[in-house]
Order: C-alpha cells, then structure tokens, then sequence
C-alpha cells in the first residue's frame, strides 16, 4: 500500500478503510475543544456553565469535573420543567467564535475531531448529583424520557450550530456510561432510554456530512454490539474491555479508538516506587498484536504523562509502524 498523509490515514480509520500502519493520535487528528461557547467552563480553571452547574479543576487528574459540594440544580427529576432553563442557542454570540477559539489556525491537513461534550446522561447527573440521577432512572422512567428527548432536541440544535460553523470532520459525543468494572446501570436501562436519544444524534450528525465518534468511558462490552446497529463510526473508549473480543463481533463496522490501561502501570510505579519499563513494553505489544490485527485499531492519546505514559507511547509508536501492513 502506498505511503498515506496523515489526514488519508485518520479518515480512512474512521471510515472503516485499510491504512498503511497504525493510526495513532500523534498523526491521526486535531483534538478540539471548543472555549467560545458555555457547555462547561474553562478545562484549566473551572467556573459555572450555562445551565448554570459549579464545576472545579482537580490538580490530580488535570481536569474540570462538576462541584458536588455545591446543590444540585434539582434533586427530583419530576421538577425538571421548573428546575432546568435551557440556554438560548439564539441568543449566543457565535461572531466571536473565530477570536475565542482561533478556527483558522485549525491544521486542516489533518482530520479535524470536535469535541462535544455532555450527553444525554452525563447532563442529568451534572444536574442532579450521580446518587440521584441514578435513582431516578430506577423510580421515575417516564420523567426521566420526558426531559431527555427535550434536552435532546435542545443539543441537536446546539450540534447544528456547531456543525455549521466549526465544520468538523468528525463530532466526539461525549457520555459515559461505566466504571472500570462494569456499566452504571443496566444495559436493558441503557437501551430503554438512552439508546433512542443517542440514535438521534448519529442520525443527524450524518445527514450533516459528519462523522460521529462516541466517546464513553467505563467497562461496558454489554452494549458496544449495539453501537454497530446504530451508525455510530468510532468508539473512543479503554481497552479495559475486552476489545480483540469485541472486534470479532463488530468486524469492520466499528472503528476503535482505545486508551491503554494507563492506570495500571501508574498505580505500579507508585507502588513499586519506579517503572518496569520491559514489562510495560512487553504488556503494550501483548495488547497492540491482537487488536491491530485487520483494521479500526487506533491507540488513543494517555492522559497522564509521566515516564510509564512515554514509555507506552514509544513502544505504541514503534511497532505501529511494523505491525499494521494491510495490503
């Protein structure tokens, strides 16, 4: 196969196509996260968003998350109507787009990734508190439907807008669904009311001309099946799932888009009190053979730095240039 350009390589990964070795961020795209509208405060900082949720930064992961010390927006999902004021797409001043968030300085030679945070799931718990919003999906089932297909008609708009200005390549809808053991809550709850919001999104991102890439964190192999039935282009989720398995069954219908289990060697090398580099090297290639295998493979980036992190990424780097040969 002949020598493809970065931005050949990452479309082709996305559009289920051979490549000539393994995409991986470092070549694959432009991650971007967009500062010129509210949808959460500032990712170095923190503040209030425009639903009006306090988040805070949290130095030991390098990122923003909602204040639960503070009160929720509503503790009873039966009160959303009163409780929840939706921002007016209209009325935000998207002039200002190109002096906040410098669009034209957008390396378009590579595939341009726009991240899109806060899915159907991830809003409620923002409002109500993860106790609650959990409880509610157990109590109040029809509540909790009323208000995500309004939420969701909401941020379809707010996509289009989006869309229509940004001009991404490829949409990353953000929604967790899961903890490193297993899914908050049960897939047949996943399917009866989150599946059909999401459903919305990808339907629409496509008759946008856009890609869409479900970022959703967590163990949840149970529902990654689905995610072909759906449309959905890429999965960026951890490889703490079983992803060789999942391969087999999604074929060359779902594009992987994986982090390597960084926590692992992390937490090792605080507890050992330094970093086994040949045992992260022999892990990563434990990893990288069997799910690089055919196409829809791509090593995501490490969000924590540190020797272990570049370690991993020197050997990601290496062998994904003599591993992924796809005739």
């Amino acid at each position: 196969m002949e020598k493809m350009t970065p931005r050949e390589r990452g479309l082709a990964f996305y559009k289920h196509q051979p490549t000539d070795e393994l995409p991986t961020d470092n070549d694959l795209y432009v991650l971007f996260n967009p500062e010129a509208y509210d949808e959460r405060p500032d990712h170095t900082k923190g503040g209030t968003d425009w639903f009006g949720v306090d988040w805070k930064y949290e130095a030991s992961v390098d990122a923003i998350a909602p204040d639960h010390t503070q009160d929720p927006i509503m503790e009873d999902i039966c009160d959303w109507r009163e409780c929840v004021k939706f921002p007016d797409l209209d009325a935000w001043d998207w002039s200002k787009v190109e002096e906040i968030d410098h669009l034209s300085e957008v390396d378009r030679n590579k595939v341009f990734v726009m991240m899109f945070v806060n899915g159907p799931f991830e809003r409620l718990h923002m409002l109500m508190g993860f106790e609650n919003a959990l409880c509610s999906l157990l109590t109040d089932p029809e509540e909790v439907e009323e208000y995500l297909n309004v939420y969701m008609e909401w941020k379809i708009k707010l996509m289009e807008k989006v869309i229509e200005i940004y001009k991404p390549d490829v949409l990353m809808f953000h929604d967790d669904y899961g903890t490193q053991t297993g899914m908050f809550f049960s897939p047949d709850i996943w399917r009866e009311l989150f599946k059909p919001q999401l459903q919305k999104a990808v339907d629409r991102c496509h008759e946008l001309g856009t890609l869409f890439e479900l970022h959703s964190c967590g163990k949840i192999e149970e529902i990654v099946p689905d995610f072909v039935e759906m449309g959905i282009d890429s999965w960026q989720g951890m490889e703490i799932n079983d992803v060789a398995k999942l391969k087999k069954v999604t074929k060359d219908k779902l594009s992987y888009h994986m982090t390597p289990d960084y926590q692992k060697y992390y937490t090792e090398s605080l507890a050992a009190g330094k970093v086994d580099e040949q045992a992260i090297r022999e892990d990563v290639r434990k990893i990288l053979y069997p799910n690089a295998e055919g196409y829809c493979y791509s090593p995501m980036f490490l969000p924590f730095g540190g020797e272990s992190s570049d370690i991993m990424w020197d050997e990601i780097w290496t062998d994904g240039k003599t591993i992924y040969q796809t005739a």
